[in-house]
């Protein structure tokens, strides 16, 4: 793209063509002024605080070039002979601006002073004080007195819900547009407007339930007055008494960079940090308002031993006797399961635990059930490359988002996917029902449930006979002759047929795909519950096009959990040990835990995660074991099953690191204390209790063939020394000890000045960026190994099929005490029109869905998008889906329950 060079206030600027005139000042470290104007908003030009004297050179009508004047240079005017809005007014060559003359100070003045005739001075009172653009902009640039009376300004009711989350006071708003703009364009959610043009122009819910979107909580970042508050918030405290601590959400695989600002230990909001390779500067509202549970007054602090059936408090040094002896007592027929919101250093050491200490490689981060997802190293191997950075990607870029909900289970997915459609990037989405997603999509493509692996093997089949060979790639790809394999014998028409969706269509993505010169495949959980049938084939698409191995190409796989990218690299798993070396004698995974408890397994340590939930199973399969230690922040399902319940300290009470989806290594602090230590303190303390009493050391096949000692090398004090460990032994996670993550901290770009812009929050970033980690594909030397995909089976046929949805608001753990309460997602059925229709059943009825592995009686929705045949329940708490599904698709029967039944 060609540049454009201008003078800013007499300095020399270059900056691209269709740049504005404000964003050319931030490059010269001048201040424009703005209210309406936003970096991440498109500029509408509505609020008039940017106004600047702009001057462009004369032009002779007869020869259309610059009127040279007697000094040899070109001779100015002033643009249309008035001042001119920075936001909304391109740069040209030649161009000169002026933004401190005496018109433009009178301009701000005015400007600003019209403001005020309807803003009410109630500073003293409105939570934005101490960090509102008003009220820094009217101080440098506005006048020092108002001419109008208190009297003459418009009144209204303070304050009106726009949902339960975010308040409005009309009188404060100044009509800037920022919160309309952001969730019409941004979020996609157009659910705010205005109405009642003139004096009483307001703001107004256009939705039912009120402002019906997961983002809502960015609208009273953005806004630059104090119009719009958060409930959770709201007189809550004044902003200089708090201290923010920089976090990383821990609820959902993007990491979001987040602050928690505290006041004596008490969480009093939380806002989004600035991170361009991660959230850029949004953060969901489940992130937002989903961390309250770390006040919940029902929280673990004390031990409970199992005395007579019942648990009873215990001491710390009693609890640990109690593990230890039945450790010991139960050898090596012990197990592990941790949970995916743990640190790296707290996985890291648990599997340390298991495996060296105890002599098992019995380890898991799911839960067991039959809704577990497959173990996904496609993301670790052919992930996005190093460098990736989706805010940068538009015209060029290709994306595939296939078996996936961002929105619901990734939620700033969803925001970074639709603006690289809106930068004119490619988007496909496959899926065997409606998301969000699709309204921005080039093309969607609605498979019959449980077909997908067919439409992966069209994709490939159509890349293939387009001529897709591997590029660059295809001299270290290994195996490929196995992926004509696959789809032999069928055409790209077939295999299309099969998964119920049109060939054009598949060729269209396939090619689009191709040529690309970015292109991401990105799957989620029905993706990953379909198994390794589906995400080897998508694999083999990123191989056989080229598409892995550098920046901004690859998979991404949106894996449950805040960190289960950090539990598979750092060896919480059955068959491989940190950094992804298999084993040779493979441990069981958590299904067979549960399967083989009271026999093979007699002993089990859960970590943080709660498999007994809405699992009866699981439930009467804890009851066999002769020791069963939970640790939690909460008396979970699992935990009143234990033996041993030991407290644990929440994410906001220890600091240490995470893995995201596109394999960020990120830091969080520590917030504040609490009486339970952290969870990789506690592990430490677990064996070195072991080490303590147990007389003949437990001898384990550790690490790398070498063998290990109970109590040997748990001299951990702080979880930097964690970290140390695993920087050093841990393949791929090398440049990721503490004093690393924070050296990129500067790498977004923020200049002089940006509070004009991000006045009023917590986006600095002072922590890092974090480090990305390389996949194999990184490494030019590495050999490419496709995916074995078996051929073809012939899809399973039924007259309705279940599918488990991913729903954000699942009503767990992370709701306990937050606004978000009425929105969770209660148990119920997805049922399309013509199958309620069949059935008989109206929106709120009952229906008893079965299987062949149960039954459960649930409250019916219908949605007119879904197709017939497909059955959807969302994964909920109180669903119990686990005694009914079988994996990404089951077989039901629908019925509907009579009242008296």
């Amino acid at each position: 793209m060609p540049d454009v060079t201008l003078q800013v206030d007499g300095q020399s600027v270059t900056v691209p063509v269709g740049t504005n005139i404000v964003d050319a000042a931030r490059k010269a470290e001048t201040v424009v002024p703005v209210f309406c104007y936003h970096p991440k908003l498109k500029p509408v030009g509505m609020c008039r605080m940017c106004l600047v004297e702009v001057y462009i050179p004369k032009m002779d009508p007869a020869t259309r070039q610059p009127v040279i004047g007697a000094d040899g240079k070109p001779e100015l005017a002033l643009m249309m002979n008035k001042l001119q809005p920075g936001c909304v007014t391109p740069v040209s060559d030649g161009m000169v601006v002026k933004t401190t003359t005496e018109r433009v100070k009178f301009a701000q003045k005015g400007q600003l002073e019209f403001l005020l005739t309807s803003h009410p001075l109630d500073c003293p009172v409105c939570d934005k004080g101490g960090e509102c653009p008003l009220q820094n902009l009217t101080m440098q640039f506005g006048p020092g007195n108002s001419r109008f009376d208190y009297a003459d300004k418009v009144h209204f009711q303070k304050p009106i819900p726009l949902g339960d989350l975010i308040y409005l006071d009309r009188e404060r708003c100044i009509l800037c547009s920022r919160c309309v703009r952001f969730q019409d364009d941004i979020a996609g959610d157009p659910v705010l407007g205005f109405d009642n043009r003139g004096r009483s122009w307001e703001i107004i819910s256009k939705s039912e339930p009120a402002f019906d979107s997961k983002y809502s909580g960015n609208t009273t970042d953005i806004c630059p007055v104090g119009a719009l508050t958060s409930s959770d918030f709201r007189f809550k405290a004044r902003v200089w008494e708090l201290r923010s601590v920089p976090t990383v959400c821990n609820l959902c695989p993007v990491g979001c960079n987040l602050t928690l600002d505290m006041r004596h230990g008490e969480l009093k909001r939380v806002m989004p940090r600035e991170n361009d390779f991660v959230n850029e500067i949004w953060s969901c509202d489940k992130g937002r308002y989903g961390q309250r549970h770390i006040d919940a007054t029902d929280r673990l602090t004390t031990p409970l031993v199992r005395r007579d059936g019942r648990l009873v408090p215990a001491t710390w040094d009693e609890a640990l006797r109690v593990v230890a002896d039945g450790l010991a007592a139960a050898g090596t027929a012990v197990g592990g399961i941790a949970g995916t919101g743990l640190s790296n250093e707290a996985l890291f050491l648990f599997q340390k635990l298991v495996r060296e200490t105890l002599g098992s490689n019995n380890l898991d981060h799911r839960a067991g059930n039959a809704l577990d997802v497959a173990l996904d190293d496609y993301g670790a191997h052919y992930g996005v490359g190093t460098g990736t950075n989706l805010m940068n990607l538009g015209k060029g870029t290709a994306v595939l988002v296939i078996g996936a909900d961002p929105e619901e289970e990734a939620p700033l997915y969803l925001l970074r996917l639709r603006s690289i459609a809106a930068r004119g990037g490619d988007l496909t989405v496959v899926n065997p029902y409606a998301t969000k997603l699709d309204a921005v999509a080039s093309r969607t493509l609605h498979t019959r449930p449980g077909t997908e692996v067919a439409l992966a093997l069209a994709l490939l089949r159509a890349a293939s006979e387009g001529g897709a060979k591997g590029g660059e790639l295809a001299a270290r790809l290994r195996g490929t002759d196995t992926i004509a394999a696959a789809y032999a014998g069928m055409t790209v028409a077939e295999l299309a047929q099969i998964a119920g969706v049109s060939d054009a269509v598949v060729r269209a993505a396939a090619a689009a795909f191709a040529a690309a010169e970015h292109a991401i495949i990105i799957y989620g959980q029905y993706a990953l519950r379909v198994g390794t049938e589906l995400t080897g084939a998508l694999a083999n698409l990123a191989l056989l096009t080229g598409k892995v191995g550098r920046a901004n190409s690859g998979l991404i796989a949106l894996t449950p959990g805040g960190n289960s990218r950090g539990a598979l690299d750092l060896g919480v798993r059955p068959d491989a040990l940190p950094g992804g070396k298999a084993l040779t004698q493979p441990g069981l995974s958590a299904r067979e835990i549960w399967q083989q408890a009271g026999s093979s397994v007699q002993a089990l340590l859960v970590l943080g995660s709660d498999p007994a939930q809405d699992d009866a199973q699981i439930a009467v399969a804890a009851q066999q074991l002769q020791l069963l230690v939970v640790a939690d922040t909460f008396l979970t399902a699992t935990a009143q099953l234990a033996h041993v319940v030991l407290p644990v300290a929440a994410f906001a009470e220890s600091e240490g690191t995470t893995t995201n989806a596109e394999r960020r290594v990120q830091r969080s602090r520590q917030a504040r204390e609490h009486t339970a230590p952290a969870a990789y303190a506690l592990v430490t303390r677990i064996a070195q209790t072991i080490g303590a009493r147990v007389a003949a050391p437990v001898v384990a096949h550790g690490r790398g063939g070498a063998l290990a000692t109970a109590g040997d090398a748990w001299d951990y004090v702080t979880a930097s020394d964690v970290a140390d460990e695993i920087a050093a032994t841990v393949p791929g996670y090398g440049g990721t000890a503490y004093t690393s993550l924070g050296l990129t901290r500067h790498s977004w770009g923020r200049q002089p000045g940006e509070s004009v812009y991000y006045d009023g929050t917590s986006y600095e970033n002072t922590e890092g960026v974090g480090v990305q980690i390389a996949s194999r594909a990184d490494d030019p030397k590495a050999f490419l190994p496709v995916a074995r995909t078996a051929r073809l089976a012939a899809p399973q046929a039924a007259l309705l099929t279940l599918v488990p949805v991913v729903r954000a608001y699942d009503a767990g753990d992370w709701s306990r005490g937050s606004k978000l309460t009425p929105r969770q997602v209660p148990p119920h059925v997805v049922l399309s029109t013509a199958d309620a229709q069949r059935i008989g059943v109206v929106l709120g009825e009952q229906v008893r869905v079965a299987s062949s592995s149960g039954e459960v009686v649930l409250p019916v929705q219908i949605d007119a998008t879904l197709a017939a045949g497909t059955v959807l329940v969302p994964l909920v708490r109180g669903a119990a889906l686990a005694a009914l599904a079988g994996g990404a698709t089951t077989p039901v029967t629908v019925v509907k329950q009579e009242v008296n039944a």
